[in-house]
């Protein structure tokens, strides 16, 4: 085997176990239809913080279950269950940019519905990595998970997370027209694979976490670094809003 393979398969071999553990913490969104069948439509990850439990998503992926007036249905093993509780969201007149959902979980739902929390730990709070060996955006995306096969009645469904890596953008020069700031958000190429292949849409991704991997080499080290929130096919990136300003928003508003 040549070098470059190796390193190659050593490279998907990171992805795939950083793909693994990001999906343990995030769960698909669904809503019910004018049927009441439920319809998969964004992702959310789980997160704690001053040790109470978070559903953290886009305001965008709330906004589109209240006007449809529709249940919030999070898939958690195998089964779809209805978040009860006060959703706290970022909204404005114009465009939200910061575009963050939250709602407290309790422990008991917690237990209940064996729902696994990522700690405080995991959570990128400050930038402090020189570097970033591994960036990838994972949640489930609609073109993964068709659902005529995803849904099983109306009491189970069966889908699957998917990973997209890509390159952190620090130099991207079109902030301000775009409407992000630097502070804010982390900005992520979402273009052609090495083999050329286009990335999937990316619908279905609203609300699912971009995380990172500092060190190939130290694969247990992984930190969500924000949540996704924007892509821009015009510019072959995504924007995700940084997971310290979600706590931020989080400890000012609950």
């Amino acid at each position: 085997m040549l070098v470059k393979e190796k390193v190659q398969k050593f490279i998907d071999g990171a992805i795939a176990h950083a793909q693994q553990e990001a999906n343990k913490y995030t769960y698909p969104v669904f809503v019910a239809d004018e049927r009441k069948k439920p319809d998969l439509i964004a992702s959310s990850v789980v997160i704690k913080v001053d040790g109470k439990n978070y559903l953290v998503t886009a305001s965008h992926v709330l906004q589109q279950v209240l006007n449809i007036k529709s249940q919030f249905l999070l898939g958690a093993n195998g089964k779809y269950v209805e978040i009860e509780g006060e959703f706290v969201y970022s909204n404005h007149d114009e465009k939200d940019h910061f575009d963050i959902a939250f709602v407290e979980l309790s422990d008991e739902f917690i237990v209940e519905n064996q729902i696994v929390v990522l700690d405080e730990s995991r959570l990128l709070t400050h930038d402090n990595f020189e570097s970033v060996h591994l960036a990838l955006l994972h949640g489930f995306p609609n073109t993964k998970n068709k659902q005529s096969k995803a849904l099983r009645g109306t009491t189970s469904f069966k889908v699957s997370g998917f990973a997209y890596g890509g390159i952190i953008k620090d130099d991207f020069d079109e902030w301000e027209k775009l409407g992000k700031l630097p502070s804010l958000h982390t900005c992520m190429t979402y273009t052609k694979t090495k083999d050329n292949n286009k990335p999937i849409s990316p619908s279905g991704f609203s609300g699912g976490g971009l995380w990172i991997v500092p060190s190939v080499h130290e694969l247990d080290k992984f930190y969500l670094d924000s949540i996704l929130i924007e892509y821009h096919k015009h510019h072959n990136v995504t924007f995700s809003t940084k997971v310290d300003s979600v706590i931020e928003f989080i400890k000012q508003t609950v």
